[in-house]
């Protein structure tokens, strides 16, 4: 297996990652009587997780742990995505 397919697949695992925990935020959201929709996750994330990071800091005074998961991930994602392009590119 050559770099870029290892690369490739792990950027997928982050971003299915981004997507388990981006459901789970707007589970969260739900449950504090916030309207969110989980089916939509894929197109609202931006708005989730910034509705996320203002709902737990108004309550708790720190960022909620979803949303460092989320973040995180979603950067890894596409660092990772772009290591398996330039591992292409640079192959060939």
């Amino acid at each position: 297996m050559d770099v870029s397919k290892l690369l490739a697949m792990l950027a997928v695992i982050c971003a299915l990652g981004s997507v388990y925990t981006g459901v789970r935020m707007a589970n969260d959201l739900r449950a504090r009587g916030i309207p969110a929709n989980p089916a939509l996750v894929r197109w609202m994330i931006f708005k989730y997780m910034a509705e996320y990071r203002r709902v737990t800091l108004k309550e708790t005074g720190k960022v909620g742990p979803l949303y460092r998961a989320c973040e995180t991930v979603s950067a890894l994602a596409a660092l990772l995505a772009l290591g398996a392009i330039l591992a292409m590119v640079l192959r060939t």
